[in-house]
């Protein structure tokens, strides 16, 4: 029956609204939208869909929100090549059985930017950003009777309203969906989502699409305190890939524990001269509080750090 819903979904889109070719790159608005938040997400590869269980939730699956036992706030920061940063933050309160409910917000900025006129002559500077704020709602199906198997799926949406500016800015609302299978054989979940679905921001005229995805997650039990997750990326304007990830944490004492991670995120395969793709962190919670690092190589464009809190 999910897969049902999902193969419907994929279908009820407008011809031509998924590409998934590489001819069509750098066609997008509004790209700093699939800059993944939280720094255990990136050092897991960015395969997170199924795994989600804090604040950054809103962000990988609306869904996945209803995983917060009580209530969670995330913040983070990444620096990027150059200048470049960005910041997201976000909170989540679970209602009980009337589900739960979240807020975030994501910066990104590119940094000062030379500017010229048409002779050459430098008129200043101009600092092109990415601004969204979400707003999402998820529950869980719960005592179903006559559709005993939607029992345990937990389904989630999310609104979020998105501005850039280069020079001008364009604003647009875009909608996340998201859904997250309960847990089978006590071991193993999935999930599914569909995120940026919304008309483009307008420069000049003309629309630009968001970058409009679809993924497909799934998390597995490895043995007590390790975990393997993978997520099927299939995105609008590229071909589909494949994202990798694993995690091991272990109790040092009754209120601290430590994890190590690492992934493999095959989006930059071929577009980065060098070994790309791999990424790596690090965390450690005591007493409901986290504090993660995930480290992200870049090659020849150098390297990614997020912390996040």
């Amino acid at each position: 029956m999910i897969l049902a819903c999902v193969l419907s979904l994929m279908a009820s889109l407008p011809a031509g609204a998924a590409n998934f070719s590489q001819g069509s790159r750098g066609t997008n608005s509004a790209d700093f939208l699939t800059l993944g938040p939280g720094a255990r997400a990136t050092a897991m590869g960015e395969a997170y869909s199924a795994a989600a269980d804090e604040a950054s939730a809103l962000y990988w699956n609306p869904a996945a929100i209803t995983r917060v036992p009580k209530r969670s706030a995330t913040l983070m920061h990444a620096s990027y090549v150059g200048d470049s940063y960005y910041d997201y933050g976000a909170a989540v309160q679970n209602l009980g059985a009337w589900g739960a409910i979240g807020i975030g917000g994501q910066f990104f900025s590119a940094g000062p930017i030379p500017r010229t006129d048409d002779a050459g002559a430098d008129i200043g500077e101009f600092r092109p950003y990415g601004l969204a704020l979400t707003l999402g709602y998820a529950n869980t199906f719960r005592d179903i009777s006559y559709m005993e198997a939607l029992n345990g799926l937990s389904i989630g949406v999310s609104a979020k309203y998105v501005r850039g500016e280069i020079v001008d800015h364009g604003q647009t609302v875009a909608f996340d969906i998201g859904l997250l299978t309960p847990e089978y054989f006590e071991r193993l979940r999935a999930a599914f989502t569909v995120t940026n679905l919304g008309r483009g921001l307008r420069f000049d005229n003309d629309y630009a699409p968001l970058p409009l995805s679809f993924r497909l997650g799934a998390v597995v039990k490895l043995l007590p305190g390790w975990i393997a997750t993978s997520d099927v990326v299939f995105p609008r304007h590229n071909v589909l890939y494949p994202a990798l990830g694993t995690e091991y944490s272990w109790a040092v004492s009754p209120d601290v524990t430590l994890a190590g991670r690492a992934g493999f995120n095959a989006i930059s395969i071929g577009d980065i001269q060098g070994f790309s793709g791999a990424s790596f962190g690090m965390g450690a919670a005591f007493r409901g509080m986290s504090v993660d690092y995930g480290f992200l190589p870049l090659c020849s464009l150098g390297q990614a750090h997020r912390a996040s809190v």
